[in-house]
């Protein structure tokens, strides 16, 4: 006959089995810690082209669904530690040759990185687009780590889609 102790743990074991899930809808918003709100906004709106939130000023508006909080705190750090260095937000884009032309024509520094998190840094426009991920980083004014994805191309092919 089971101890007093095995009947509580299997109780406690088949209550958390028939829990439900919670099912998320979306991400509703990315929180995003920032020096300066007014630079890291001309970034988002000029280079991104989020719009300005109808009501929350901290708030810019990346599509239908989803936007972006950017939380000023003007004396915070940017520590040079792995986490920083590969936490990241990922966005689905059409054509990563297009992102890579407008990232160069702005001066920005776009990157590839592999899963070790060697990088490859990207200085033209024409330069092949098959390293590591097969995707395209650039870091926000604030060191923010953005990652482009193009659905079809290096890890994220098609059989790599979430099946629903």
């Amino acid at each position: 006959m089971p101890s007093i102790k095995v009947n509580a743990i299997n109780h406690i074991v088949n209550r958390r089995l028939k829990m439900p899930s919670i099912k998320v809808n979306a991400i509703n918003h990315i929180g995003l810690v920032v020096r300066n709100e007014k630079t890291s906004k001309q970034f988002y709106q000029n280079l991104l082209g989020f719009t300005p939130h109808h009501k929350v000023d901290s708030w810019l508006v990346m599509n239908e669904q989803t936007m972006l909080h950017l939380i000023e705190i003007d004396d915070a750090e940017i520590v040079d530690s792995l986490f920083h260095q590969i936490n990241h937000f990922a966005m689905e884009v059409d054509s990563l040759s297009d992102v890579l032309s407008i990232l160069i024509q702005d001066n920005h520094k776009p990157f590839q990185m592999d899963f070790e998190g060697n990088e490859k840094q990207i200085i033209s426009a024409d330069d092949p687009l098959g390293f590591g991920l097969g995707t395209l980083f650039v870091a926000d004014p604030d060191e923010n780590l953005i990652e482009f994805v193009q659905i079809g191309k290096g890890l994220f092919t098609k059989e790599m889609q979430p099946k629903s």
